[in-house]
């Protein structure tokens, strides 16, 4: 493929890419006024703090961390707080332009070959892979996975596509392309060879969270932990399957040499 047909097809996805996140995608997201930015709620912090502590690893100050497709910033402010060296991607304009003026370092792109080899101690991706073509999703990992260090971490937060109630936010969004369920997470891990250290419901945080947070999930999680279980050893009882979350975490380790 010659130079300028490889700039004609990069021209064709940017303004692919440029109308299906544009302004009218914000406005629906609500994230077109100039307030929304970084804000980070108790639930929001009490969320990350959750997922992190299934690494089982600590992340000292002046970690090397990348958010894809950091959205609404909320988690470019826990970073920030936490005193990690936090940088970010983006495809949409606006928010690459919000997060610079808040002093945040970010790219807007759609892939990570800015970015060096073994350069970072976690990559995160809440509500991301969903949005990728599936039959790019093994591409990106593979980058994510050159972008990391040793032992480094990958978390990324999908719909539920091990069950109906992940439909609610899989088909809730008109960008969303790929369903990823439990299944082919394994799968992608194996042809990556990366390590899969969890893989099942969104953590559910008790402490950190409002009073009302706290009321409803006190009354709310035994009873979907039950009725899980139940439906675990009636329909898939050989399968750990997270039936009643509408979104699955995933967390892979790059701990494997590469073949």
């Amino acid at each position: 493929m010659t130079t300028q047909n490889k700039q004609a097809r990069s021209d064709v996805r940017n303004k692919k890419i440029e109308k299906s996140y544009g302004s009218n995608y914000l406005k629906w997201k609500e994230w077109n006024n100039n307030t929304f930015f970084g804000n980070l709620n108790k639930q929001d912090k009490a969320y990350y703090s959750a997922e992190l502590r299934r690494t089982k690893k600590s992340f000292p100050k002046n970690s090397k961390i990348l958010e894809i497709g950091f959205g609404n910033g909320s988690f470019l402010k826990f970073a920030k707080e936490k005193n990690w060296k936090i940088y970010g991607t983006e495809v949409n304009k606006n928010l690459v332009k919000k997060a610079i003026e808040c002093g945040y370092n970010v790219t807007h792109t759609d892939n990570l070959l800015s970015y060096k080899d073994n350069t970072f101690d976690l990559v995160v991706a809440f509500d991301v892979m969903e949005h990728i073509p599936q039959d790019e999703v093994l591409n990106f990992i593979s980058q994510v996975k050159r972008t990391l260090k040793k032992d480094g971490f990958f978390i990324a937060r999908v719909p539920n596509g091990d069950s109906p109630f992940g439909l609610v936010n899989q088909n809730g969004d008109i960008t969303h392309l790929t369903t990823i369920g439990s299944g082919k997470i394994f799968y992608f891990a194996a042809l990556s060879n990366m390590e899969v250290i969890f893989v099942g419901e969104e953590a559910q945080p008790l402490i950190g969270t409002s009073l009302l947070f706290l009321g409803h999930r006190l009354i709310a999680l035994p009873i979907k932990k039950i009725l899980n279980l139940i439906t675990r050893l009636i329909f898939f009882p050989r399968s750990n399957i997270a039936f009643y979350s509408l979104n699955l975490t995933m967390i892979y380790r790059k701990s494997k040499p590469s073949k």
